[in-house]
């Protein structure tokens, strides 16, 4: 039997269990069966975020040329899940981040006294529960936009990355237990993500004291070694078979908690 421990804002706790590919949920905490069905069978979707100083060893982000990846290391970033805003708390997992992402430079234009770089992005990111040592949650996208705020031949100290199926591919695959009453079932959703990249520096040093901001170009890519912070928030989107899944599990939970 497989255990995974999540502990939620407030003081609730929540136990998922797995065995013989069955997935259960046991909530403890002052939340009512009505709310749990109410989530369930409602349209709304997961939302995941962290935020980047829950890694505060460590920068988030670290690159150079037409490539970038996680510089979190060992250390570990919180993952929250949320209902979206809805009647239960807020889940907390410790997890280890990692990234790989390239860029292909798709433009620069002036705007608000410099320059806006936008690239279009492709890679991937990963969520590994620590207790467990099981990837939980697997983005994968391409065609996506990376943009820089910088001068004519440089970024300055902020960037993001912004992905969805409007435009690319984003696929957000949840591995963990599913959790029908945040709407998360395992396996593969449609959804949107963006990363918010700030003290963008080529100093890399930590404690930073706010030297090296911003990285300089040539052919439109950074010419040395970046580091920057980063706050993440992405949303799955049930897919309409799913929806009566979600709502029949809720109604079971409910079940269980009167029981």
């Amino acid at each position: 039997m497989a255990r995974a421990a999540f502990v939620g804002r407030g003081g609730h706790r929540v136990l998922a269990l797995s065995e013989d590919g069955m997935a259960s949920i046991r909530i403890t905490g002052a939340i009512s069966a009505a709310a749990l069905a109410a989530a369930a069978s409602s349209a709304d979707a997961a939302l995941f975020s962290f935020a980047s100083d829950t890694a505060s060893g460590a920068w988030t982000f670290t690159g150079s040329g037409a490539a970038f990846s996680n510089a979190t290391g060992v250390l570990p970033v919180t993952l929250l899940i949320d209902d979206h805003n809805g009647a239960l708390p807020t889940l907390e997992v410790s997890t280890r981040f990692a990234a790989n992402i390239t860029l292909a430079h798709a433009g620069s234009v002036p705007v608000g006294g410099g320059f806006s770089h936008n690239y279009l992005a492709s890679g991937n990111y990963s969520f590994t529960d620590i207790a467990t040592n099981q990837v939980i949650l697997t983005v994968n996208f391409s065609g996506q936009l990376f943009t820089a705020h910088g001068g004519q031949s440089s970024w300055f100290s902020t960037a993001a990355l912004q992905g969805s199926n409007n435009t690319g591919s984003t696929v957000l695959t949840w591995s963990g237990a599913s959790l029908p009453t945040y709407n998360l079932l395992a396996g593969p959703h449609n959804g949107g993500f963006a990363f918010a990249l700030a003290t963008l520096n080529t100093s890399g040093a930590i404690p930073y004291t706010g030297q090296s901001l911003g990285v300089g170009l040539t052919n439109n890519l950074p010419n040395a070694t970046w580091f920057a912070e980063a706050s993440w928030a992405a949303t799955t989107v049930p897919a309409p078979a799913a929806l009566p899944l979600l709502a029949a599990a809720g109604l079971f939970a409910s079940r269980r908690r009167r029981a």
